[in-house]
């Protein structure tokens, strides 16, 4: 096969990252936009040594589960990977991604419970950030970047981002237009606004406006100011964040609050959190409820309970779960989460937990070396999972529940694995999908001694 050769291929699988796989003469390739058990066309657009690209140029075979996607810039944008297959067909696409991880990486052969869905995946993300530039016509544009490439795709409505933050987002560029407030230019380091970042409050309604610069000075911001706080009865703060980087980092470290308070406050789980520019907070408000509550439900806890919550952040499972337990440990590395998190606590009147600013593998060797008795201990890690310090000191720590939650399947069962290996046993796996139109998917293992 070489280069801009055709050829029908059936779809056989598809990969972590919703690519279809096609086998053709014994050679792999990957085809954007097939699902499992179709067959088309397939154009041949790139050969390397172990496999091969292909774009689908016609389907003879469409799978029961396809659908035509919502927006228009599906195909070109690359934010969502899942919008031509129906909920059924993205429920079974993300419940066996989390089994086949398990199983190739874990070496686990376990039940995965049907993935939770979310009942209208549409309109979901509290959290927005979207570059701003010119199109080649020299009109000021906001959207996404093209995958791989520093070219903005237009966008006037995500249909995955909230309503209110697509209407603040196209009423700032149209003042920028009015304004003539330039936007950042990455090859020239020439303008000033490089992104326009939103936060909402799902419970309480309460908007923040970010305007990320180049420059110190926004031009007219007063007036833009003054507009945005009149339009926007739920605009609680905006704020400038300044980065003079030129690299991809979004947020620089200076912060000027332009107007409100520099936070919002949300609700979760009836507990009230302050939420920062910076502060880490679940992207699916609806969803995150659905994910805490089984992870919380799944560990076997009463009153007597002492409880470790490792990669804490800004305290959102240690404080949801503080009520069914005697004692909460949190611990996070980020010092400004670990503020966010004690000040949470303060706010909702929560005395049984103690927040901890440390690395949570030297945390861990610390309980174990002062025989504190754990019974349950909940990980939320990063992408990069947890690590092995910190699991070395879980399994000298004894607890009887480990209730791992992941935004990474893969490093989840390797972690998993290792504690499989060491004397526990898994109990329960439930997927939760956090992300709708996308291949991620967060994920929940219970494991407990044997």
């Amino acid at each position: 096969m070489k280069k801009n050769d055709y050829f029908i291929g059936e779809c056989v699988d598809q990969s972590h990252d919703g690519k279809g796989i096609v086998k053709y003469e014994g050679f792999t390739y990957f085809v954007n936009g097939m699902i499992t058990g179709e067959i088309g066309q397939i154009k041949c657009i790139k050969m390397l040594k172990n496999y091969g690209v292909g774009r689908l140029i016609e389907l003879h075979k469409e799978s029961p589960y396809r659908i035509n996607p919502r927006c228009h810039i599906y195909q070109g944008c690359g934010g969502c990977h899942l919008m031509h297959m129906n909920q059924e067909g993205q429920q079974i696409f993300k419940t066996k991604r989390v089994k086949d991880c398990l199983e190739r990486i874990g070496h686990i052969d376990v039940e995965v419970q049907p993935c939770f869905m979310q009942n209208t995946p549409w309109y979901y993300r509290n959290k927005v950030q979207m570059p701003i530039g010119y199109n080649k016509d020299h009109y000021l544009i906001t959207g996404f970047y093209k995958q791989r490439t520093n070219d903005i795709i237009a966008c006037q409505e995500c249909l995955i981002q909230n309503h209110e933050s697509n209407d603040i987002i196209q009423r700032v560029k149209e003042l920028f237009e009015i304004y003539h407030v330039e936007p950042y230019d990455k090859v020239t380091h020439q303008g000033n606004i490089k992104h326009i970042l939103t936060k909402k409050g799902y419970h309480s309604q309460e908007m923040m406006l970010c305007l990320i610069t180049y420059e110190k000075t926004i031009h007219h911001i007063e007036d833009i100011v003054s507009i945005l706080k009149k339009e926007f009865k739920n605009l609680k703060t905006i704020i400038q964040n300044v980065n003079h980087r030129h690299d991809n980092v979004i947020l620089g470290d200076e912060e000027i609050v332009l107007y409100g308070p520099g936070y919002i406050y949300d609700t979760l789980l009836n507990n009230r959190y302050k939420i920062s520019l910076k502060s880490f907070y679940q992207i699916n408000p609806i969803q995150v409820e659905v994910l805490y509550q089984q992870a919380i439900q799944l560990a076997s806890l009463n009153k007597d309970s002492i409880v470790l919550d490792a990669y804490c952040g800004i305290g959102t499972i240690a404080l949801s779960l503080s009520r069914y337990v005697k004692k909460v440990y949190g611990v996070e590395v980020v010092q400004e989460a670990i503020e966010d998190a004690k000040n949470n606590a303060y706010i909702n009147h929560i005395e049984n937990v103690d927040f901890v600013c440390d690395d949570a593998g030297t945390y861990m060797m610390e309980l174990v070396k002062n025989n504190v008795h754990l019974d349950v201990v909940f990980v939320d890690p990063p992408r990069k999972g947890c690590s092995q310090e910190f699991i070395d000191y879980l399994l000298q720590a004894k607890p009887q529940q480990v209730v791992y939650i992941a935004c990474d399947v893969a490093t989840q069962a390797r972690d998993v694995k290792i504690l499989t290996e060491n004397g526990y046993q898994v109990d329960h796996v439930q997927p939760v999908d956090m992300f709708p139109q996308t291949y991620h998917v967060e994920n929940i293992v219970s494991l407990s001694k044997k």
